[in-house]
């Protein structure tokens, strides 16, 4: 008995390893393949571009592994963030914390959290994303529909059967379960931790992973990565093909996105020497922002380090209550400067969010120093020193959210 239990292991062990290997061999292959794509015709061909590219490419490594590797078991799901400073992909805001977490829809889940001091939030049940061809939303709230306890506490069951409070039905076809956290005072705007645990497997430890999970886990991060790896090239491509460069479009409802939250945007193409300049009235919306996108890989550049978006919160208004935001290439002295990092085209994407109405922004393009004669008399002047403490702090408060 004991020669045959140890042939059997032995079996196993032999099955295991063939199973693996030929797993991570296709994974590595086909994350080969994403590589070449991305460095081939149709892509950005700069230096720079392609070394964003390949810093992309592994970034989309580190999330996909992360997914489905790490968070795949929907029987012990927990929540990962995405779309932070170093890991992006399809156009994702700066004043947004991104939570995720995979759930089989037929199972219960709690999903809870102390919500103290958050600004808004909206909770979606979705197929999954655009780039696979997944654009379904089966359900959905925001943060001020749901009971919250009078110390910020939050509980939210998912399920298929009906719940008594802030029950979120799930659908056999949603497996994913996000949250978007709105912080448009980036100091002062909570972004709390949220937990998610399948009701019944309290206290439960999760099992060690076997070799079909994983064989299964690196086959799913390898087609996201693959499909990720050339969708947003050519989104941004079309895109571009179906614009006029540095015309603003009016804002709308995107085709998979959240029902309440509104779209507009601006390809812009400018010599070192251009500027765009946006004039708006303040929309009249819960949350509004501005910020620019990348061709090629739709990241929101370097946050963090650079001024590349604006919220309601950091925006400047003149005394007629109007905003005046400048695209440029180097620092044209306002403080609404959207720094294109010397980028010739990208994509500016405005969004109006629990909108009550929907203004257009007006854009012209004009030499950079003329940019002074676009704004009134008394808009105020940041200098070399003012802008260096300003990225100072803007790099300290950013750290402060996604560490």
């Amino acid at each position: 008995m004991k020669d045959e239990a140890m042939t059997q292991s032995s079996e196993a062990n032999d099955q295991a390893k063939k199973l693996l290997g030929e797993s991570w061999r296709d994974f590595c292959d086909r994350l080969k393949a994403s590589g070449e794509a991305i460095l081939g015709e149709g892509f950005p061909e700069a230096a720079g571009d392609r070394a964003e590219g390949m810093r992309w490419l592994s970034r989309l490594v580190v999330h996909a592994t992360q997914m489905e590797v790490e968070a795949g078991d929907t029987q012990h799901p927990f929540f990962i963030r995405y779309e932070t400073p170093h890991n992006q992909w399809g156009g994702p805001n700066p004043d947004n914390v991104y939570l995720r977490a995979n759930i089989d829809p037929s199972c219960t889940y709690r999903i809870w959290a102390n919500v103290k001091g958050m600004r808004q939030a909206i909770f979606s049940l979705n197929e999954g994303e655009m780039q696979l061809g997944e654009y379904g939303v089966f359900g959905e709230c925001s943060l001020d529909e749901l009971d919250v306890g009078p110390n910020g506490e939050l509980s939210i069951i998912l399920s298929p059967d009906e719940q008594p409070s802030n029950w979120m039905q799930t659908d056999p076809r949603g497996r994913l379960f996000t949250i978007r956290i709105y912080q448009s005072d980036w100091e002062r705007d909570t972004a709390p931790p949220f937990h998610i645990e399948r009701v019944g497997a309290e206290g439960i430890s999760r099992p060690a992973p076997t070799p079909e999970f994983v064989s299964r886990a690196l086959d799913r991060s390898a087609n996201w990565i693959e499909k990720t790896a050339v969708y947003w090239n050519a989104y941004t491509e079309r895109g571009w093909d179906h614009a006029t460069p540095n015309a603003v479009g009016k804002a709308g409802a995107a085709k998979g996105g959240a029902d309440n939250i509104l779209y507009g945007s601006c390809f812009w193409q400018l010599a070192p020497e251009q500027a765009l300049v946006l004039e708006c009235d303040r929309p009249d919306a819960d949350y509004w922002g501005f910020t620019i996108h990348t061709m090629g890989w739709l990241e929101s550049a370097d946050f963090a380090d650079r001024q590349t978006s604006l919220s309601g919160h950091q925006m400047h208004f003149d005394r007629d209550d109007r905003m005046r935001v400048v695209l440029a290439h180097r620092d044209p002295g306002v403080p609404n400067w959207i720094d294109i990092g010397g980028r010739e085209r990208g994509l500016l994407v405005y969004r109006w969010v629990w909108a009550r109405n929907n203004p257009m922004p007006e854009a012209k393009v004009v030499d950079i120093d003329e940019v002074r004669s676009c704004v009134p008399g008394d808009h105020p002047v940041i200098d070399d020193a003012a802008r260096r403490k300003s990225i100072s702090h803007r790099r300290e408060v950013t750290w402060n959210r996604f560490l």
